[in-house]
């Protein structure tokens, strides 16, 4: 498997969501027969109930009746087994999930094409049979969001969740705060007992013990989409976690007070520039 068709790009073309130029690019590759191949043979799958006998006798039905033996080395059959493991995992399980990685940043369209940008070490999911009537993701970490409009949209988090019908904006959460801003529309964030409208240029932060902090922006995105994270008086011990979050690394911090509050940004493409 090409890296430019990887796993996550496989398991979106099984969920349909590729768009019309990237279907054509994979239709022109020579990775496309081989996965058409694999989900015809995976046509006797069948859902909710897997039955392995079933599958493997229906499989050795289709070979023997094509009369032909495909032979493949390690690494097709490696990515075979990869794809027809994301077939099951879509008939078995409803819910579709992502996540990124140290410095990774991934772009994913829902269901009913709103977008949402994962900024790293973030994770998502959702349920696929029931997003028409709940439109309900959960989040850790931190992604931006388009939602297109229609029935309400909610991000559910550790610490609350956030409602809208239509806008842009951006949450990050973690073990001890949520915190949203709206980059267009109106946001709803309930945290705890506590609730608040955000609008257009308005920011908050909502920590576990109650508090609340709130602040205007000027911005029109998240500056980390563009490769820059930004802190607004923040305790310097979560904007160290970022920098290891985005980078990979361990930063000893115990010569230092980490509660310190902390306004500005680091870039995402130098590290010594960044500390």
């Amino acid at each position: 498997m090409s890296k430019k068709f990887n796993e996550l790009f496989i398991q979106r073309w099984l969920c349909d969501e590729l768009t019309d130029i990237e279907f054509e690019e994979f239709q022109n590759s020579s990775d496309y027969d081989l996965y058409n191949k694999i989900m015809e043979l995976s046509g006797g799958f069948e859902k909710p109930e897997f039955n392995s006998e079933k599958v493997y006798k229906n499989i050795n039905k289709h070979i023997d009746r094509k009369k032909r033996v495909i032979r493949l080395g390690w690494k097709f059959l490696g990515a075979a087994s990869v794809a027809i493991l994301m077939v099951l995992w879509i008939f078995i399980d409803a819910t579709t999930k992502y996540n990124t990685g140290f410095g990774e940043k991934i772009s994913i369209f829902l269901p009913d094409s709103s977008e949402v940008l994962l900024n790293s070490k973030a994770s998502i999911h959702f349920k696929n049979k029931k997003w028409n009537e709940t439109r309900e993701v959960v989040l850790k970490g931190e992604a931006f969001f388009k939602v297109k409009k229609g029935k309400k949209f909610k991000v559910i988090t550790d610490l609350g969740s956030v409602s809208v019908l239509g806008t842009q904006f951006d949450v990050f959460t973690s073990k001890d705060y949520v915190e949203v801003k709206c980059f267009e529309g109106k946001v709803r964030v309930v945290s705890g007992n506590n609730e608040n409208i955000l609008l257009k240029g308005k920011a908050s932060r909502s920590f576990k013990n109650g508090t609340i902090e709130k602040w205007d922006i000027s911005e029109i995105e998240p500056g980390w989409k563009n490769g820059e994270s930004s802190f607004e008086s923040i305790a310097l011990k979560y904007v160290i976690q970022s920098i290891e979050d985005q980078y990979g690394i361990s930063i000893d911090a115990n010569a230092i007070d980490v509660e310190q509050k902390f306004t500005g940004s680091y870039t995402h493409y130098d590290l010594k520039l960044a500390l």
